[in-house]
């Protein structure tokens, strides 16, 4: 029989109440953040406008659109200082996911996403694959669909070679959005070639 007396009961969790919005309280919230991510403008933004959505819903006597007044001061203070710097954050984001092995396509849609500019984008992900290319006289996207045959074990990784998964590469690298003319290029690199290639772009 269960002694009822020596049973702990199980503590209640309480949502935490939201702070009301100040500029020092944005302003800490911010630093804190960014301390942890890196992050757009935009995608700052966002987040922080999250944390004045949910204070404005509970403290009914904020006004949401003063609120939003004092977020933008904080992104302008932010992007002054260099705390928040799209250029930058792009060339390391476009860096980061070429080495990951997502084709020019992918890191389009990744970081318009993030609330960053077409044509941001666009100049820095070609100054990025200018440099590439004019080092190692290979195809950009080439070198990014072999990266990511290393990460999905496909092509010149494969540890099987038949039809259906040369198939199913061609069905990945698609997804990932190179080119039929790129995917059956990557495909046909021997393990050799691929990891040669891939430890100097790593360099």
């Amino acid at each position: 029989m269960i002694n009822q007396n020596s049973v702990t009961p199980q503590k209640i969790k309480t949502e935490k109440k939201p702070r009301k919005i100040t500029e020092s309280y944005l302003h800490n919230a911010g630093l804190y953040y960014l301390e942890r991510f890196a992050a757009s403008s935009a995608h700052f933004k966002k987040i922080m406008l999250r944390k004045i959505d949910r204070s404005c819903a509970f403290h009914k006597d904020q006004v949401r659109e003063e609120c939003i007044q004092t977020l933008d001061r904080l992104v302008i203070k932010f992007q002054n200082v260099g705390l928040l710097d799209d250029s930058v954050f792009t060339q390391n984001m476009v860096l980061s996911l070429r080495r990951k092995g997502l084709s020019a396509r992918m890191i389009h849609a990744r970081l318009q996403a993030k609330g960053l500019e077409y044509e941001m984008i666009d100049r820095i992900l070609q100054a990025y694959t200018q440099t590439l290319e004019s080092e190692f006289h290979e195809d950009a996207e080439l070198i990014a669909a072999l990266r990511l045959a290393r990460r999905k074990k496909i092509g010149p990784y494969a540890l099987e070679k038949t039809h259906d998964h040369s198939n199913k590469a061609l069905a990945i690298l698609a997804r990932a959005g190179f080119s039929y003319d790129i995917a059956c290029k990557a495909l046909q690199f021997d393990r050799d070639m691929a990891d040669a290639l891939n430890e100097s772009v790593c360099r």
